[in-house]
């Protein structure tokens, strides 16, 4: 790399249609083992593994994570989080359970959307150990549950309520701290 591309990385974006039962996206780092027209002979397979991924960095930066359109007040756990990862042999996993879910605005129209969960894990790879490659996996499963949420107001005798609520505590606080 030279010195205007340090600290670069990849940038990835798509959209990925969910099947329904669930599924992964990974994305490992890798390079050639050509080593640029020079012979190299290599003594086992696990000097091909070690040359394969030998010190990647999988730091990451999640920028937006979505399963659908949003909605008010719908939270994104994994918006804008960094993850900074030391270990050169390190697979970082997102656990993430996808929750179908309706929402229905005031007007009457709806959103068919996904809310989800995550879970996070990092863990060593060792190269020689045939337990996978380093890099970021993201493992998804929509769950068999549905959520619906629905927009509503509360009414003017509600609110009356409330205010005559405050009113009355007001008046009974006074009356006490008058003895």
């Amino acid at each position: 790399r030279g010195s205007d591309e340090k600290g670069e990385g990849c940038n990835v974006h798509g959209i990925v249609a969910l099947s329904s039962g669930g599924g992964d996206i990974h994305m490992a780092p890798g390079h050639g083992l050509e080593n640029f027209g020079k012979e190299v002979t290599y003594e086992s397979i696990t000097d091909i593994l070690t040359q394969a991924f030998e010190s990647f960095n999988v730091s990451h930066t999640v920028n937006k994570l979505r399963f659908g359109d949003e909605y008010p007040g719908h939270v994104f756990q994994l918006d804008t989080q960094k993850r900074m990862i030391e270990d050169a042999y390190g697979m970082y996993q997102y656990y993430i359970k996808i929750v179908p879910t309706l929402y229905k605005f005031l007007n009457g129209t709806t959103i068919q959307t996904n809310q989800y969960s995550v879970t996070e894990h990092m863990r060593h790879v060792d190269p020689s150990s045939n337990r996978g490659l380093p890099g970021v996996y993201f493992f998804y499963e929509v769950s068999a549950l549905h959520v619906e949420i629905e927009e509503h107001r509360q009414g003017w005798i509600r609110f009356l309520t409330s205010v005559a609520a405050v009113i009355g505590g007001v008046f009974s606080a006074m009356g006490a701290a008058d003895g």
